[in-house]
């Protein structure tokens, strides 16, 4: 499809191959609310699948080139292998192939008030902060998150004004597809380095690329709390608006914060003037600094200081982002999608805040790659802990294993280091049980991995 073709104009549907992933199921869902001819399969079924069904939204388990019959083009995204059987037949039929960024592109110019939420850690956190902010304000955006909205289960969320947040993973480098009006931008560390021949420095200049793809009329909201962040303030060519819970001369800063073990406090100040308290109902120093970026985002669109606190207030997380499972015979169990080094010692954190007695982490790494290129830094991260389980590494469709890079080789490292207990369980069952056996009230029980460790949490939370 040529680069000027629109999306509303194609003779057929738009099918989407691996529609049940988080990003791909939400950007289906608001292209068929907006009109558009859509199906999807995938190679397993999900809640997410069943949602799309409900819609109305035609989607199969299983790949198979029979799904093709009706596509004016197919929409892929970087997980999916090139050797994937509809895009191998699509590629022979010439039928169009689009990258799902390059559709979240266009989507992205239908909305006159675009916000793409960029950076290491904090993006899905952050959009449904933003998502809260702007629905209590009666601003309705359409929302594309990389996680579960609460109250609707589901990864997207139809609104009826020219707002829309969305994540704009820096993963690939696709996200310089966009052309945001605002770009909130929360850290950057070294991450899917794969993508980027292995140079964080690359990475870097592919990131500060993106910060310049924001409209001439909007604004860069930056965290200069984050270094890396803090060194591209000057070569940002639009209009960069500043935050930090750290320096002083930030345009909007977070002062006076208070953490408890399930909420958290700030008083909002801007250009050094107080704007606000502001109250948000999860724990943690990270989930403010998320916060401060919303309430600027908030001030520079126009919303007021309480319209803005009364929007943090209203915060109702994300699934899998410091979720609160159950608790069972006084044990609180938490899942978190914390996959990095750095997000796990945030998360250890609030989990150390809200224990009254011990921290037990179950811990599932994701990819062969990560796990190799950080092996130090994860050797370091759970010194919250008490004690540690790590599972398998969870290795996605494509993605091949590295010889001698594995769990039991980061266990011993772990070991090496400190005398944290760390046992490697590759059987859920078996974690299940010995978490049953070990815990006791007052405990908290952390699983944490971007795969299927959440069954686990799921798991407990019913059977103790």
């Amino acid at each position: 499809m040529p680069c000027s073709a629109r999306l509303e104009d194609l003779a057929g549907s738009l099918h989407f191959i691996g529609v049940g992933g988080y990003g791909m199921s939400g950007l289906a869902y608001v292209l068929a609310a907006r009109g558009i001819t859509v199906s999807g399969c995938d190679a397993s079924d999900s809640s997410r699948m069943k949602m799309l069904r409900s819609a109305g939204i035609p989607v199969h388990v299983g790949h198979d080139v029979s799904h093709l019959c009706d596509a004016a083009a197919v929409v892929y995204s970087t997980d999916v292998p090139d050797d994937n059987p509809e895009l191998e037949r699509a590629r022979q039929l010439n039928i169009p192939r689009l990258h799902r960024s390059r559709v979240l592109a266009q989507l992205m110019e239908w909305y006159d008030q675009s916000i793409a939420v960029t950076g290491t850690h904090g993006k899905t956190t952050t959009v449904a902060m933003a998502s809260h902010l702007l629905e209590e304000s009666d601003l309705s955006p359409t929302v594309l998150i990389g996680g579960e909205l609460a109250g609707t289960g589901f990864t997207a969320r139809v609104g009826s004004s020219s707002f829309l947040v969305a994540e704009a993973c820096e993963s690939d480098g696709s996200f310089l597809q966009y052309r945001p009006r605002y770009i909130l931008a929360t850290n950057l560390e070294p991450e899917h380095l794969e993508f980027f021949d292995g140079s964080f420095d690359r990475m870097s200049r592919v990131f500060a690329r993106f910060l310049n793809n924001v409209h001439p009329d909007g604004a860069v909201v930056l965290s200069v709390d984050d270094p890396q962040l803090r060194s591209m303030v000057r070569g940002v060519e639009g209009r960069v608006v500043t935050c930090s819970a750290d320096d002083m001369h930030a345009d909007y800063r977070a002062v006076d914060i208070q953490l408890s073990a399930d909420s958290a406090a700030f008083t909002l100040l801007e250009a050094g003037r107080e704007v606000q308290r502001c109250d948000i109902p999860v724990p943690g120093l990270h989930m403010v600094r998320n916060a401060l970026q919303v309430a600027a985002m908030g001030s520079v669109v126009g919303l007021s200081g309480e319209a803005i606190a009364r929007g943090l207030a209203a915060y109702r997380g994300v699934g899998r982002r410091f979720q609160r499972v159950g608790e069972c015979s006084g044990v609180i169990i938490v899942d978190d999608y914390a996959h990095h080094p750095t997000e796990i010692t945030a998360t250890l954190r609030a989990a150390r805040g809200l224990a009254e007695g011990r921290v037990f982490a179950v811990f599932q790494p994701q990819r062969h790659s990560r796990t190799c290129a950080l092996m130090d830094e994860f050797s370091r991260c759970f010194v919250g802990a008490d004690e540690l389980i790590l599972t398998p590494i969870y290795r996605p469709a494509g993605q091949d294993p590295i010889p001698g890079v594995s769990s039991e080789v980061l266990a011993e490292r772990i070991r090496a280091r400190d005398d944290l207990p760390v046992r490697v369980m590759d059987d859920y069952r078996e974690i299940v049980r010995y978490l049953r056996d070990a815990s006791r009230p007052g405990d908290v029980v952390l699983t944490m991995g971007a795969g299927d460790i959440w069954r686990v949490a799921e798991t407990i939370s019913t059977c103790f």
